[in-house]
């Protein structure tokens, strides 16, 4: 094919041959195709009316009724040339009627013509030859019902299978098809050889601008007196005119585009070392030229006016402004993942000065509070020196106090030991007198008994001395004497009556304080026993006490050294709060230096509020790294124009699952905002990666560019809400 396709004349003469071939071959299938056609239609009609020629005559004979004669008919119809066979399919009322061992017919296509009495034509082209075969029913006429009695008028007698062969008529075909085909190859082959001829002269200038072109691709500069020597006046030797002329354009433009490209160069150069203030301001000739050197300008300007962001942002963070925000506005990929990486910078920067300032405010607040402690403390050292002065003081009253106190409890151990003494003498006399009471008692009992019988005796004197007056009475005169006597005597016995009654009363009342005494006797004596047991208490108590003033002694003089130790710590604490006092001092004014200068900083203040968890702080901006990593691997490979597989940013989903499960009071709406914007992160760097890969316009690459960046932004700014939701938590804790 090679060889076809190197030259026009060869691609002529082979198109034209395969153009003739197929046109040859076009008309030998059609001529065929119509021929074939035409003989079978045409054997068909014939084989129509020999069928109906063949019945006819087969009629004539069965009139007859001899079955000889119709025997042979039907062997004479079979021999006609072309025939191949010939049967006639009995229906079964002719089978009855006149051949009963007969059987009927088994051929499905006979069957098919006895059940819808119409003719077919089968061509039949196998291994047996190529053939047409008819089956028609003959239908039962009124002439038929006179030697077919059992059947009726439209009925089918029989089937007639008449086999046509059409080999001779496919002889006469091929030999058509031959002298065709023979005939149109000598034409076809005489036909090119004219063409080849004719196509040879109008092609041979052809071979002179193939020379041409070979000097011209030989050559790498063009010459300027290079033309293409053909002198023919047809067409080729007009396009070899319009040729020179073309190449003499072709050089005046390449000429001017030279220009561009050498002016381009040179600013390449100049951008390639850091300059990116020049423009190409030659004209191209080329509008190809022309649009790479606008675009190229175009990009100069672009990344000018984004270096020049940049520069403006670094300046005002050179100049503490970290609050300055970058405009970064249509600006994507390499320099938007820059842009971004800056304003994390920023971001970051400002969490670390707010760090700072927050650092500072309360460590400026604890120094006070240190410093203003550290004099309390001072002045409590310098008290409790002071203190402790008066404290030993008191401590030596006290231990010469407690150890009078020693010598007391001595003291009256020994007095109430003395105490003990007196009360076992007191309870033996209490004793003593309990017991002469029990004496008096008894001699008080003795005199009661002895008042008694004098009682009696005075009462019986009396009695007496009443007897004897009236005996006396009874005597008259001479017992005046007597009388008188008993007189005296009855007197006497009263008296001693009264006596009695007045020593009985007198008994009684010594009897009483006898029994008064005895109880107050007895009294004294529990009385010994409590005080005897009283005293043996207070004696324990006062060896107690005194046990106790000997430890209090002792411990005293242990304090004693203790507060002489405790002298010498407080005078060391002296020390140590004076030198507590001047590091606050000095920690105060490094605290209000390094706020001052944190404070002359300018960084976004709302990062104040996101600060308070260092951890936290750093796995957010670990993870912001992270994802301008990857977003950076995927712009790596958009220059390789192909679908790229994008992995999602595990380490994200990673992240916030081990947050959720660490940190019970997360809000759950965050986890799954994020979760999301991950996802769609996801789904426009694929986007991205397949515009890139299929080409797709600078517009719609942007587009999806512009989508990653956005959603990043948004993917920051929810991790910094994740921060300020973490300390208001804190400050509410």
């Amino acid at each position: 094919m090679n060889f076809i396709y190197k030259s026009i004349s060869r691609k002529i003469i082979f198109w034209m041959f395969i153009l003739m071939t197929i046109s040859s071959l076009s008309v030998l299938f059609s001529t065929v195709t119509k021929v074939n056609s035409n003989n079978i239609e045409t054997t068909k009609h014939n084989l129509d009316m020999l069928n109906t020629a063949i019945f006819q005559n087969l009629k004539n004979v069965m009139n007859t009724g001899d079955p000889a004669q119709i025997q042979k008919a039907e062997k004479e119809a079979a021999s006609i040339k072309g025939i191949k066979h010939l049967i006639i399919a009995k229906s079964i009322p002719l089978i009855e009627m006149y051949d009963p061992e007969a059987k009927f017919t088994t051929d499905k296509d006979i069957l098919s013509s006895f059940k819808s009495k119409k003719t077919q034509t089968i061509e039949i082209d196998n291994d047996k030859g190529h053939s047409l075969r008819m089956i028609k029913p003959m239908i039962a006429t009124d002439e038929c019902l006179m030697c077919h009695a059992n059947q009726a008028k439209g009925d089918i007698i029989g089937i007639m299978d008449l086999s046509f062969s059409l080999e001779n008529s496919d002889n006469s075909i091929k030999s058509i098809i031959l002298n065709i085909v023979v005939t149109s190859t000598i034409l076809g082959w005489l036909t090119i050889g004219i063409i080849f001829y004719v196509v040879n002269r109008a092609t041979k200038p052809i071979n002179g601008l193939k020379d041409g072109f070979k000097s011209l691709l030989g050559s790498n500069e063009l010459d300027d007196e290079f033309k293409l020597n053909i002198d023919t006046k047809d067409e080729i030797g007009e396009v070899a005119h319009l040729f020179n002329d073309y190449m003499d354009k072709i050089r005046a433009d390449l000429k001017q585009d030279a220009i561009v490209i050498n002016e381009t160069n040179d600013v390449l150069q100049k951008i390639a070392s850091g300059f990116f203030v020049y423009e190409v301001t030659s004209t191209a000739s080329n509008q190809h030229v022309e649009a790479m050197k606008s675009n190229l300008n175009f990009m100069i300007k672009k990344v000018k006016g984004t270096l020049d962001k940049i520069n403006l942002t670094l300046r005002n963070y050179s100049q503490s402004n970290y609050d300055y925000k970058i405009n970064d506005k249509d600006i994507y990929g390499d320099l938007g993942s820059v842009t971004a990486s800056i304003k994390l910078v920023g971001n970051n920067t400002s969490e670390i000065l707010a760090m700072i300032l927050n650092t500072g405010d309360q460590l400026n607040e604890n120094t006070h509070l240190l410093s203003k402690q550290s004099h309390t403390l001072s002045n409590s050292v310098t008290s409790q020196a002071e203190t402790g002065k008066n404290t030993n003081k008191s401590l030596d009253t006290i231990t010469h106090i407690i150890q009078h106190n020693t010598q007391n409890t001595i003291k009256m151990s020994q007095l109430a030991k003395n105490v003990t003494s007196s009360v076992v003498n007191g309870k033996i006399l209490a004793t003593s007198t309990s017991s002469a009471m029990d004496d008096i008692a008894i001699q008080v009992s003795s005199i009661n008994d002895a008042i008694t019988v004098i009682d009696q005796i005075a009462f019986q004197t009396n009695i007496l001395s009443l007897n004897a007056a009236v005996e006396a009475a009874t005597a008259g005169e001479s017992g005046k004497g007597f009388a008188v006597v008993a007189q005296e005597v009855r007197n006497l016995a009263s008296r001693s009556a009264d006596a009695a009654k007045d020593i009985k009363n007198i008994v009684e009342k010594a009897t009483q304080k006898a029994n008064d005494g005895k109880v107050i006797s007895d009294n004294m004596i529990n009385d010994y026993h409590q005080l005897s047991d009283n005293i043996n208490n207070t004696i324990e108590l006062i060896e107690e006490v005194s046990n106790s003033s000997k430890e209090q002694e002792q411990s005293i003089l242990k304090i004693n050294m203790d507060i002489v130790q405790l002298e010498r710590s407080i005078k060391d604490n002296a020390h140590v709060s004076k030198n507590i006092s001047k590091m606050s001092n000095d920690i105060e004014h490094m605290s209000d230096r390094l706020v001052n200068a944190a404070s002359k900083a300018s960084f976004l203040q709302e990062t104040r509020k996101q600060v308070c968890d260092i951890d936290l702080i750093y796995d957010i901006a670990n993870l912001k790294v992270e994802l301008f990593n990857y977003k950076d691997d995927v712009y790596a490979r958009l220059a390789n124009h192909s679908n790229n597989v994008v992995q999602e940013f595990t380490q994200l989903n990673s992240w916030l699952t081990e947050y959720s499960n660490t940190h019970n009071n997360v809000d759950k709406s965050l986890i799954e905002t994020l979760t999301n914007m991950n996802k769609n992160l996801h789904i426009y760097l694929v986007n991205l990666t397949s515009a890139s890969a299929n080409n797709l316009s600078n517009t719609e690459i942007n587009n999806f560019a512009k989508q990653v960046e956005i959603e990043s932004m948004r993917i920051f700014g929810t991790l910094n809400k994740i921060k300020n939701d973490k300390c208001k938590e804190k400050n509410n804790d």
